[in-house]
């Protein structure tokens, strides 16, 4: 039986973890996620960190958006510190 995997922004919940390991998934940190990279169990709506506006994005797609919004950033980011200036409140 071939191991699913699932990669999950850290730290991950003990009810997460527990939903995601009943459904037969290893769990990786997403920082290690491929750029094309699905979540096959999104969390739901209200749950903790489920409503980020990097949530599912690639990188390509935090940095049209990080334009969008005037935000500078480092072109050679990583996709952690790049959905962070995302997802962090604009003052």
């Amino acid at each position: 039986m071939d191991e699913k995997i699932v990669y999950e922004k850290h730290p991950v919940t003990a009810e997460r973890k527990a939903e995601l390991r009943q459904k037969g998934y290893k769990i990786i940190d997403a920082k290690f996620a491929p750029d094309d990279y699905k979540h096959p169990e999104p969390m739901k709506k209200g749950a903790s960190g489920g409503d980020k506006p990097s949530k599912g994005l690639r990188i390509e797609e935090i940095k049209v958006k990080l334009t969008e919004k005037g935000i500078t950033f480092d072109d050679n980011a990583e996709r952690p510190a790049l959905a962070e200036l995302l997802d962090k409140p604009q003052e």
